[in-house]
């Protein structure tokens, strides 16, 4: 007689996924819409299927153990498997061109894979992307030259009830200092920031919340490139203000100056939002849905995490 096979449900592994992703079982319950407490019997859950713990604690965080890496490393695949399976099932009858508009963080962590995936599931689509900052990637959806741009919002911002547009918002995420070991902090000189140039969401949440705490600043590094800006926080150039998204291993969040004096913590949090043209064609509108579907499932990241405006 055959033993019981154990089944590993996807919503689970989609949980602990995105927990791991994020850095953060609670960020993970926000985005994934459900209680803290959920979230945590889901973890439960999947340690009394795998018959493993996942997790270890270290200081007042948890990180995987050699088991949970182990898991990790198979729940992507599997994941990525059912995406691609769903999708393609979903696919039938889909064919046209669709214009894509992006901004630059979201652009280089899952672009390539998201067209990989769309291109492999809807071969008949056509996806023309387009990587530009927020304001020109609006002003193209507007004057439609654009189906679909994927744009930063503050979490307040409310869009004109425009009924030629669409909106869905698509993921949160708080914004935060970021530094590197190298940065170079002098007790009591101007915070040197590193900021992409204006107009600038992040940009403008950080020389507001310096200014409104009285911190003197001044601008060491600006570039329009979001590879520009990361390389010179990671060459210790300065500190910089964005979500987690992209962020990579060299840099961490810095609470601090020297003096002990904390940062502003009332950087907020921003959103990720869709905004879709009404009058897209049908095939186009169905193959948006999987996009935005796929996009969602690529856009946690590696733990490096969030990011550009």
């Amino acid at each position: 007689m055959r033993a019981n096979k154990a089944n590993l449900e996807i919503n689970l592994l989609r949980t602990f996924v995105t927990g791991v992703q994020l850095g953060s079982f609670s960020q993970a319950a926000q985005q994934i819409g459900r209680t803290q407490s959920a979230i945590s019997l889901q973890i439960k859950r999947l340690e009394q299927i795998t018959g493993v713990r996942l997790l270890e604690k270290q200081g007042r965080g948890l990180i995987l153990s050699p088991t949970g890496e182990t898991l990790y490393r198979y729940a992507l695949r599997i994941l990525d498997m059912n995406d691609e399976v769903v999708a393609t099932l979903r696919s039938q009858d889909v064919a046209g061109e669709t214009r894509l508009g992006i901004p630059p963080d979201v652009a280089e962590i899952c672009l390539p894979k998201v067209l990989m995936r769309l291109a492999h599931t809807h071969p008949e689509m056509l996806v023309e992307a387009r990587v530009d900052r927020n304001r020109k990637l609006i002003e193209d959806l507007v004057a439609k030259a654009l189906d679909i741009a994927v744009v930063w919002r503050n979490e307040q911002q409310v869009d004109n009830d425009d009924s030629a547009l669409h909106y869905r918002d698509i993921s949160a995420y708080t914004t935060d200092w970021i530094g590197a070991r190298a940065t170079r902090l002098v007790p009591g000189a101007p915070v040197p920031l590193v900021l992409m140039g204006a107009p600038c969401m992040f940009r403008d949440r950080a020389i507001a919340a310096l200014d409104a705490a009285g911190i003197p600043w001044r601008l060491a590094f600006t570039s329009t490139s979001l590879t520009g800006i990361w390389a010179a926080v990671e060459a210790g150039i300065g500190i910089t203000a964005r979500t987690a998204l992209g962020r990579p291993r060299g840099v961490h969040p810095v609470y601090n100056l020297p003096s002990g004096t904390p940062l502003p913590a009332t950087l907020g949090t921003v959103r990720l939002r869709a905004i879709m043209r009404s009058d897209m064609p049908s095939a186009t509108a169905r193959f948006v849905i999987e996009l935005l579907s796929v996009l969602d499932s690529q856009l946690t990241g590696p733990p490096d995490d969030e990011g550009s405006a």
